[in-house]
């Protein structure tokens, strides 16, 4: 397996990953000793993510721009779950 292939893989590794353990941490089922850093993960890993997929777009461009679509979505959600919460719950 060449560097580009292996790129293509974390960039889709990386969003699957941060969205299981933001399910887990949402829906309770398996209490973690980190509270809360599942939110943010997406913030350390998508644009790592991103980064994988475009210098890889040449090889695997199909796949490679599912990868920036799913770590872009997954950069935003931080920001929208923090917003969120302010709206609905206050302070």
């Amino acid at each position: 397996m060449n560097l580009k292939k292996a790129a293509v893989i974390f960039s889709f590794a990386f969003p699957i990953i941060s969205a299981i353990l933001i399910i887990k941490f949402m829906t309770g089922i398996i209490s973690m000793p980190w509270q809360g850093m599942p939110v943010l993960f997406p913030l350390l890993l998508s644009p790592i993510g991103i980064m994988l997929a475009l210098g890889s777009i040449k090889t695997n461009k199909r796949w490679a721009i599912w990868g920036i679509i799913l770590n872009s979505i997954l950069l935003l959600f931080p920001f929208f779950f923090f917003i969120g919460g302010t709206l609905l719950f206050g302070v």
